[in-house]
């Protein structure tokens, strides 16, 4: 903290994923302000240790290591404040009056020799007491609460004279916890379904089997979805039923994305009678199924 600024800060990288948001919404929720009160730093290899940004565990890692962080932080302001805070004080009115504090992760051993107010985390140890959740679970994997989990509805149009396919509306719904940042997570499933779409539908690499050289190198001939490719979705999360997870979450970038395909050519098959074994789903093997 820095003139009564909050800032938040993680190596973990933003690569689209809204790790700056997450991070920023985490920390304001905590103490009662507004996200652009929050100053979020990430993406450098000096800032506090954070996950990879991949494999749905960002944001999973990422809020529960936020708010121990901002619990601490409470912590150690009413162990050293002068006057009396209450249960529920008025934080911004707080952290105003407070010399410049430092907040970041770190080792416990760390701590006593730390300058300043530390707001102590072992982000390290938070990761693995999830993944070890993670690995339990799906140990005996159970669809309902408690375990990731979509249920995906594709409506398609299919030209049998063409063998085309295109999807008219796709409906998804996603058990994936507390969302941290609603509109980000509305965004990704989005994109999530524009991706499966992609490898169902479009999406072939073509490799030189002599040399092994990839041959679809360029967007002029690697056919992804666009705009007229791209159907009315309808998104819907169920929050409940993570309550026992570290920060009320998990992944939901490979959850929203990986059952698309299977969705899309479900519904093919319920249009035509004919099913698809290979994606993409091109013309050519589409009218092979329906031949046979």
């Amino acid at each position: 903290m820095r003139d009564g600024r909050l800032v938040a800060s993680t190596s973990t990288q933003d690569i689209g994923n809204g790790a700056r948001t997450v991070l920023a919404n985490t920390v304001a929720g905590a103490f009662g302000l507004e996200p652009h009160e929050i100053e979020a730093l990430v993406g450098d290899s000096s800032l506090p240790e954070g996950s990879g940004a991949g494999g749905s565990r960002t944001t999973a890692t990422l809020v529960p290591a936020a708010l121990a962080a901002a619990d601490q932080l409470k912590e150690e302001i009413r162990r050293r404040s002068n006057r009396p805070l209450g249960a529920s004080p008025d934080w911004r009115t707080v952290l105003a009056g407070t010399p410049n504090l430092s907040m970041k992760a770190e080792r416990p051993a760390d701590r006593a020799s730390a300058p300043g107010i530390n707001s102590a985390f072992d982000a390290g140890g938070m990761m693995g007491t999830i993944f070890k959740w993670i690995l339990k679970r799906f140990a005996h994997l159970e669809a309902g609460a408690g375990t990731p989990s979509a249920v995906q509805v594709a409506e398609v149009e299919v030209d049998t004279l063409l063998g085309r396919v295109r999807v008219r509306r796709f409906h998804s719904g996603l058990a994936v916890g507390r969302l941290a940042a609603p509109q980000l997570a509305n965004s990704q499933a989005e994109g999530s379904i524009v991706q499966g779409i992609g490898y169902a539908l479009y999406e072939g690499r073509q490799i030189d089997q002599p040399s092994g050289q990839i041959l679809t190198t360029g967007l002029e001939d690697y056919r992804i979805p666009g705009i007229a490719d791209t159907p009315d979705m309808n998104i819907h999360f169920d929050e409940s039923g993570f309550e026992h997870v570290p920060g009320g979450a998990v992944g939901l970038g490979e959850v929203a994305t990986v059952p698309v395909a299977a969705a899309i050519a479900n519904a093919v098959h319920n249009a035509t009678g004919s099913r698809a074994y290979e994606i993409p789903m091109r013309p050519d093997r589409l009218l092979a199924a329906l031949s046979r």
